[in-house]
């Protein structure tokens, strides 16, 4: 071997030592003999290290024209440009190593890695599937295939290439992490939460991975589970008002209201900019009313506005102008992160179909997405305009003025997805809360709420922010999303009567439970068929029996099923004789499709507005005689249904009536909601001040 091939060999070695000392020294110690290009080389590895990437890497590609038989020297020279930028470049490097060398173990991996970088995961994912054909063994590559395949949502082969990834390097957690994300995304929220705690266990100071692992136990309706997660993670980072939130979360999806406000209100105490945060807090009040009084509620609301809209900069508008001619169009425009599925599927899609257009100029907001498909085609085509409100709230305050409405209906309210910062901008002269939300917003900014008598008697303006708005009949009319089917009562042919509920577990609260126990009691060899997406979890349900036996609950006659689509959701009325409502947060679509099916729905009338619901759906529906005024009277009723020998005589009375009520005439609902709102229009904003108007009447 010549002397310049040893060195180049030195060279190469020199160019893998980590550390620069050695370099720099074998550098002044180069004899003018040997200051080739392998010395250059070293020169240049020596001022990559330091940040000098630009000459480093001219000084590279000159040392690689010269003596191209220093394999360290390709791999130092691609990272220079790499560092520079030039991952095109690099890559060209790389490929001309592996030209020269198709045995170098590197190279395949860091191209891959260079179009990863340039967001090519597709690219990407080619080169890291090279790099495994050719060395099976790399476990950066596995993991960084199956990142790239979560990226390109081809979640089976990044599941394959992390468990890959997970068997070379069981102490990774990165790739136990990202196992964990590409299970989740394709719907195995068990898997994913395993994996997440296989994480938790490598990573045991983070609380990260604990709180993923929780989040996916809690898709997986194992929420106590999910919980027994959440507090371990707690204590690892105390402060963060997430983990209270996701805390609030689960035991609202488990009935424990009492446990989820106080985990909300430490969530908002932490962060007391979070609005949205807020909101909830306000939401979780509503379901037991044991939490807050009226007045308390009422005191909650006002409080999000003081914080949350009041010291929000208004727009500067252009003075109002006088309202459209009697048979003028109004301009109206509706905002909800809703507007085609869930309640708003049945009650406000038909309204919206039903509306004169001749009458109204409609718009539509999407409030929770920056993508229009966040607005279906059946909406669009019900309306003149629509569009997806930009995420900045000052954005979408001018985006919805730039319109010039003459109203403005908020149908969220504090729900989830709600903008009511945009609304507290006051993007519109007018502006008024209808549909999903059921108690004041708080907001001077919010005019009218839309209601009716029995929602809100007219003591109840006391507690609204906003002036009531009196419709005729109910605030609402249905219509259903699937044709409902005739069917015999159950009892028919199972001989015992079967009381049902297909109401969201967070409704059954100690109350509701406390007087379904009198029910089953007084109605003997009954059963009680639930229906929620929190039953999918079997370590819940277990949970529950052992929760619900211990308050004396007969659980062995009490079935708990999951979730359905609604189609399916429809037919499973078969099943039921009779349906139970909660309190006080009452049904709403759920107590208008049991109707719709023939099913007869008891409900307790209650104070606050949501605990009034199901009590004007059912006068709407011409079956005021199923509202009961007391818990006692509710259980009376029940067993006097379940008694009643005509059973399938009134079903199909229901059945074939229902449609024909006045909670059914679309047509006709939608011709009063254009009165209120053009009354809403001439009667104009409010002053936000603190007294409570009358009622706004809306004649019939």
């Amino acid at each position: 071997m010549n002397a310049d091939a040893a060195f180049e060999r030195q060279v190469d070695a020199l160019l893998r030592d980590p550390l620069t000392e050695r370099l720099e020294r074998a550098l002044a110690a180069i004899p003018s003999a040997l200051a080739t290009a392998a010395a250059l080389a070293l020169r240049a590895e020596i001022l990559r290290r330091r940040g000098e990437f630009r000459t480093a890497a001219g000084l590279f590609d000159e040392a690689l024209a010269a003596a191209p038989e220093i394999p360290a020297a390709w791999h130092a020279g691609a990272l220079a440009h790499v560092a520079c930028g030039e991952r095109a470049r690099a890559r060209a490097i790389w490929a001309d190593l592996l030209d020269r060398n198709a045995d170098d173990p590197l190279a395949r991996y860091q191209i891959a890695r260079t179009w990863h970088d340039d967001a090519e995961p597709a690219e990407a994912a080619r080169w890291y599937q090279r790099q495994l054909d050719r060395f099976p063994a790399t476990a950066a590559a596995a993991l960084n295939l199956g990142i790239a395949w979560i990226e390109l949502a081809r979640f089976d082969d990044a599941i394959l290439a992390l468990e890959a990834a997970t068997a070379l390097e069981p102490a990774s957690v990165r790739a136990w992490s990202a196992l964990g994300h590409a299970l989740h995304r394709r719907g195995r929220s068990t898997a994913a939460a395993d994996a997440w705690l296989r994480a938790a266990a490598l990573d045991p100071k983070s609380a990260v991975h604990l709180a993923r692992a929780a989040e996916a136990l809690s898709d997986a309706a194992e929420l106590p589970a999910a919980i027994a997660v959440l507090l371990r993670a707690l204590p690892l980072d105390p402060t963060a008002p997430s983990l209270r939130s996701m805390l609030a979360t689960d035991h609202l999806n488990l009935g424990l209201h009492r446990e989820a406000l106080r985990y909300r209100c430490e969530a908002v105490e932490l962060d007391p900019a979070d609005w949205r945060s807020h909101s909830s807090l306000l939401v979780e009040m509503q379901y037991d009313a044991t939490l807050a009084s009226r007045a308390e509620l009422t005191a909650a609301a006002r409080r999000w506005a003081t914080t949350h809209a009041s010291g929000v900069p208004k727009l500067a508008r252009a003075p109002r102008p006088a309202p459209p001619a009697p048979g003028g169009r109004l301009r109206i425009g509706y905002v909800s992160p809703r507007l085609g599925d869930g309640p708003l599927a049945s009650f406000f899609v038909p309204v919206l179909e039903a509306h004169d257009r001749d009458r109204l100029d409609i718009r539509l907001y999407a409030a929770d997405d920056d993508d229009d498909e966040a607005i279906p085609a059946r909406v669009r085509r019900a309306c003149d305009r629509w569009r997806a409100l930009p995420a900045a709230d000052d954005a979408a305050a001018a985006l919805i003025a730039a319109d010039e409405l003459d109203l403005l209906v908020d149908l969220a309210g504090h729900a989830p997805g709600n903008r009511l910062p945009v609304l507290a901008r006051r993007p519109a002269p007018v502006q008024a809360s209808w549909l999903d939300w059921f108690d004041t917003t708080g907001m001077a900014e919010i005019d009218y709420l839309v209601s009716d008598r029995v929602h809100t008697p007219a003591a109840d303006s006391r507690f609204f922010r906003e002036r009531i708005v009196w419709l005729p009949g109910c605030r609402f009319a249905y219509a259903p999303v699937v044709p409902p089917a005739p069917t015999a009562a159950p009892r028919s042919r199972r001989g015992h009567v079967t009381f049902g509920c297909f109401n969201r577990h967070a409704k059954i609260t100690a109350a509701v439970l406390a007087t379904w126990r009198e029910v089953l009691a007084a109605v003997p060899g009954s059963r009680l068929l639930l229906r929620a997406s929190a039953y999918r979890g079997a370590g819940t349900v277990a949970w529950l029996r052992e929760r619900w036996a211990g308050a004396g609950l007969p659980v062995e006659r009490i079935e708990f099923l999951p979730y359905l689509p609604l189609a399916e959701a429809m037919r499973a009325y078969a099943d039921v004789d009779i349906a139970l409502d909660t309190f006080p947060y009452n049904g709403g679509a759920t107590t208008c499709d049991a109707l719709a099916q023939g099913v007869p729905v008891i409900a307790l009338l209650g104070e606050r507005m949501i605990a009034r619901q199901s009590a004007a759906l059912l006068h709407a529906a011409g079956h005021p005689e199923w509202i009961a005024a007391t818990p006692d009277a509710y259980v009376a009723l029940a067993a006097r249904l379940a008694g009643a020998p005509d059973y399938n005589a009134t079903r199909d009375a229901l059945f074939r009536g229902f449609p024909a009520t006045a909670l059914c005439d679309v047509r006709g609902f939608a011709r009063v909601l254009e009165r209120a709102f053009r009354a809403m229009v001439e009667a104009g904003p409010r002053d936000g001040g603190d007294r409570f108007d009358e009622p706004l009447e809306i004649a019939g």
